[in-house]
């Protein structure tokens, strides 16, 4: 596709744990090439291919979490040319993943097997971007890099500054994915650190969200932000109420049990069932504070 300016962005489903259209990365071309997004490690074929014959300048990572960083060692290992750019707290569990890798076995045992296992990506390939560092491809495509946390104290957002497309990574939820709950994954969710990025989000005025999970919004950004904001509120107080009623795995009965996600895929139920886990850890940190 290309942007309203014109800026070369082609969105690659990465056939996340199999399925269409759940996992998402963008290639943009100026004189140079980047990839925003990697993947899970299973993705790192599909990418390959795609950019067989590129020279690779950047690997953009939003953040660490295997379906968005998963492949960043693989693409790095065949592009050895190529930096991967992530935030600072990210650069230790990329050069070495066993943590992140264990804490993913334990957060979703059943969905771990579809991920695949991450390679450490070289030191020498990694850099730790500033917020509002930029980056230059040539050809009038510029990408600057913004912190962005909530959903990670290491996540990042990349906007492409001539066409004004932002890559949210997981900062502004889904689009057009079965399940519909916020994105809160363990270890636990930052809701004051959200709302402060969808406050900065709101007002860079994107022309387009780039979401990883999955595709592009041209129209109603504002409202998808409101939006999101809102659900986060709705969801905590929902999920609060239920944890006065039941356990953990009594919680997440309940929400898997509403009718509309009877049909759903069954790597969507388990995705559900790790936000609802990852809101429940942020609860309970919140009354140990």
């Amino acid at each position: 596709m290309a942007s309203s300016s014109g800026t070369p962005i082609e969105c690659i489903d990465t056939l996340q744990y199999g399925v269409p259209g759940r996992g998402a990365a963008y290639v943009l071309r100026g004189k140079r090439v980047a990839v925003v997004e990697a993947g899970t490690p299973r993705a790192a074929d599909i990418l390959l291919e795609r950019l067989r014959g590129d020279d690779l300048a950047y690997i953009f990572v939003t953040h660490i979490h295997l379906d968005h960083a998963g492949a960043a060692g693989r693409l790095a290992a065949e592009h050895p040319e190529a930096t991967v750019v992530a935030h600072p707290r990210a650069l230790r569990h990329l050069a070495d993943p066993s943590r992140l890798i264990e804490g993913v076995r334990q957060a979703s045992p059943d969905l771990f097997p579809l991920y695949g296992e991450p390679l450490p990506v070289p030191e020498a390939q990694l850099h730790a971007t500033e917020d509002d560092e930029t980056y230059d491809l040539g050809s009038g495509v510029c990408v600057r890099a913004l912190h962005t946390t909530g959903h990670a104290p290491h996540h990042l957002c990349f906007l492409e500054t001539p066409s004004r497309t932002l890559f949210a990574g997981d900062a502004v939820g889904n689009l057009g994915i079965p399940f519909d709950v916020p994105l809160t994954v363990p270890p636990r969710f930052d809701i004051d650190a959200s709302r402060a990025t969808l406050a900065r989000l709101r007002n860079l005025e994107p022309s387009a969200l780039a979401f990883t999970h999955f595709g592009v919004l041209r129209d109603g950004i504002v409202d998808h932000i409101d939006g999101y904001e809102r659900q986060i509120d709705c969801w905590f107080d929902r999920i609060a109420r239920l944890r006065r009623e039941a356990d953990a795995d009594g919680v997440i009965k309940q929400v898997l049990d509403e009718a509309k996600y009877e049909e759903i895929d069954p790597t969507d139920r388990l995705s559900i069932e790790m936000c609802v886990r990852g809101a429940l850890l942020t609860l309970e940190a919140a009354e140990a504070a």
